[in-house]
């Protein structure tokens, strides 16, 4: 008799509970506090540069589009409205429009109609959607645009738009955020990347995109990495409880960064791996070493040769100068991706998969090593835990 599943069918949200509900993703307080002091500093300075060079005060000065534009800039980073071209295009723009239908012998709240809507066709034809253009659009009309003319699109619009981008820019660079590097591939070839093979493609998502009958304030990219995310946590909740630490090696082979090269490429061929790791007298990983990095730097493009190339590589140079790599720091490969040993699964999955890397150090909270993880020991957690799964009673539809 197939199981069925006791699970209560979760309560359909009510009108008023979706219309309470955030418009936004949660942020933590941090980020919150960190992004509203940035934005009114931002909007203080502008206000300070402007006043420089502009004669009057408040509104004459400091459009109050700018706030819009600052709230986007600051809070929404990655919308391609918060783009250089959007913010830029859809102010200036906007506000020729409005200086435009500001001359128009009509009514002026008719004027005003004119102003935004020809703003937002204007925007949306060259590419420029920003919100806060609509605003600049109307100030044009109802406030200095009558009176300035075009002298408004330079002061105070175009200097309030070019200080608030230098500010959000020079803002954003502290505090500064780590990277993670990009791995160097091997070799290029034609395949598409190992997610893209199966289900949903990058040009599944553009494609749906271009199909959406209303602007979407994402991209492509931005869909790809939320369904990357997506499908991260669908496999971890498929993996439970399982960590990075449950399945990594922890006699893990190390050298360190002053290491000579025969010494380390002893260690490899001895213990029969294809990476190791470089480590400080602390164990904090600084590098990483594959056989890949040992034949870029022997210079090997071809199999003829490959042996003396290696050894010349390898061999330690008697002299006190020499014109060659000799210790392990030299031809590591750093930064390095690392995961903590309390990461789920799904997250090495995801790295191990999308970034062409094979090997992954395990640190612990203080970033000093504690195992390693290949693609080997991923493959065999998978198999395990789907093994276990489908032997489960129950899961299978049918009885034990």
């Amino acid at each position: 008799m197939p199981s069925t599943s006791t699970k209560p069918p979760e309560p359909e949200s009510s009108p008023m509970a979706r219309l309470l509900s955030g418009a936004t993703q949660a942020i933590g307080p941090a980020d919150a506090i960190r992004t509203a002091l940035s934005g009114g500093l931002a909007i203080w300075l502008t206000g300070l540069i402007s006043s420089r060079f502009v004669d009057g005060t408040g509104l004459q000065v400091l459009l109050a589009s700018m706030g819009a534009s600052t709230v986007i800039l600051f809070c929404v980073p990655a919308s391609p409205m918060a783009r250089l071209w959007p913010v830029t295009g859809g102010h200036l723009l906007s506000g020729l429009v409005g200086i435009g239908c500001s001359q128009l012998p009509v009514a002026t709240w008719l004027a005003a109609g004119f102003a935004v809507g020809g703003a937002m066709l204007v925007m949306q034809l060259a590419r420029c959607l920003h919100p806060p253009g609509g605003a600049s659009a109307l100030v044009a009309v109802l406030g200095a645009g009558q009176t300035l003319g075009l002298q408004f699109l330079l002061t105070p619009l175009a200097l309030n738009v070019l200080a608030l981008l230098a500010l959000h820019r020079l803002l954003t660079l502290w505090p500064p955020r780590r990277q993670a590097a990009a791995p160097t591939q091997a070799k290029a070839t034609d395949d598409r990347p190992a997610l893209e093979r199966l289900g949903i493609r990058r040009e599944d998502l553009h494609a749906a995109l271009k199909d959406m009958d209303s602007f979407v304030d994402i991209n492509e990219t931005q869909l790809g990495e939320i369904y990357d995310l997506a499908a991260a946590a669908a496999l971890q909740r498929e993996l439970g409880t399982m960590t990075c630490g449950d399945i990594m090696s922890r006699d893990v082979v190390t050298v360190e960064f002053g290491s000579g090269l025969e010494e380390t490429w002893a260690s490899m061929h001895r213990h029969a791996v294809k990476a190791i790791p470089v480590v400080d007298r602390a164990r904090h990983v600084i590098g990483i070493i594959t056989l890949t990095d040992f034949f870029r730097h022997a210079r090997i493009e071809q199999v003829k040769g490959l042996a003396a190339k290696l050894h010349r590589l390898i061999r330690p140079t008697p002299a006190t100068h020499s014109d060659k790599p000799e210790v392990a720091g030299q031809i590591m490969s750093h930064p390095v991706l690392a995961l903590r040993q309390d990461a789920p699964v799904a997250e090495l999955a995801l790295l191990l998969t999308s970034r062409g890397i094979h090997q992954v150090p395990i640190v612990d909270h203080g970033d000093k090593l504690v195992g390693l993880v290949s693609q080997t020991d991923l493959i065999a957690a998978l198999y395990k835990s789907f093994r276990a799964r489908s032997l489960a009673p129950g899961d299978s539809g049918n009885p034990p």
